[in-house]
């Protein structure tokens, strides 16, 4: 499956940020995100899903921190669910939300 990243997106740069944001804050923590095609298309209102090993306050806080961060910096909404790597039927029911959108 290819990962096409449209840069001249809106989207694309603030889903690319908050990666980098929850990669800096979590470290071996985070485990994936998964962003819809679009910040239109959601999952249970989310259009991200941020995967770690271990989910508390703390995990949470500093996703909503990185959240904020980019959510006032573009013109996109990231609206996320947290979840951990265990929640198998989550993961893959975002997954299919996606690929509902592209024919899949």
């Amino acid at each position: 499956m290819a990962l096409i990243l449209d840069l001249r997106s809106d989207w694309w740069r603030a889903v690319t940020r908050f990666a980098e944001l929850l990669y800096d804050s979590l470290a071996d923590n985070l485990v994936s995100i998964i962003a819809l095609p679009d910040d239109l298309l959601t999952f249970y209102d989310s259009n991200v899903l941020v995967v770690v090993d271990r989910l508390d306050r703390d995990v949470s806080l500093k996703v909503a921190d990185a959240a904020l961060r980019v959510n006032e910096q573009y013109k996109s909404t990231i609206s996320y669910i947290v979840t951990t790597r265990e929640d198998g039927e989550t993961i893959e029911k975002f997954r299919k939300t996606g690929k509902a959108d592209e024919g899949g």
